[in-house]
């Protein structure tokens, strides 16, 4: 619960004092620094609030706000994600305000990683990234939906890949290759 205090200064003019309880000392901390970056006044402070509540976040921005609020993930995963990042996303789609970003956006940016010879696995990994931080976005509420719904991504499977078995010779051939330490895996498949 707030309360505003009253002092009357030796001039007659009167000062006053907000006073409120918070177990978190870091808005607090915002506020006063909001305060004293404004010259003291409320309104422009006000004004510095509200101009900042209507910067909407870029895509890349976004996303780079995605991996860093991931929970505990190992230091090869935000390398793979951030490379990604850079790689795939910051100079396609990564400019626009994530409240812009659409579906046409997603289609040419599929299109565009086909175009540059990327692979199926590679566009459905980094297609995860964006549409994970999509989510985030969706939860802070930068943007009402993810973009990335219902975006056709390539196929995973190639005509070309087939299942391929080993001749008995072949299969020899890697069993006597086995050390000494593999005898019982080697005694059950012969």
């Amino acid at each position: 619960m707030a309360s505003i205090r009253k002092r009357v200064k030796s001039d007659a003019t009167s000062s006053f004092m907000l006073l409120w309880r918070d177990p978190k000392s870091r808005e607090a901390e915002t506020l006063k620094r909001l305060f004293d970056a404004n010259g003291q006044s409320f309104e422009i402070a006000q004004q510095a609030i509200l101009a900042n509540q209507l910067k909407v976040p870029t895509a890349a921005e976004v996303i780079q706000e995605h991996i860093d609020l991931l929970i505990r993930p190992s230091s090869g995963t935000t390398r793979t994600y951030q490379t990604m990042l850079d790689l795939h996303v910051r100079d396609v789609i990564g400019h626009i305000p994530v409240d812009k970003l659409n579906y046409r956006h997603m289609n040419h940016w599929v299109k565009s990683m086909m175009a540059k010879g990327r692979s199926p696995k590679t566009i459905h990994n980094v297609h995860g990234l964006i549409s994970a931080a999509m989510n985030t976005a969706e939860m802070l509420q930068y943007i009402p939906r993810n973009p990335c719904r219902g975006v056709q991504l390539p196929s995973l499977d190639r005509a070309e890949d087939e299942a391929m078995f080993l001749t008995h010779a072949e299969f020899s051939l890697i069993m006597e290759g086995m050390g000494e330490r593999y005898r019982r895996l080697r005694a059950s498949l012969s």
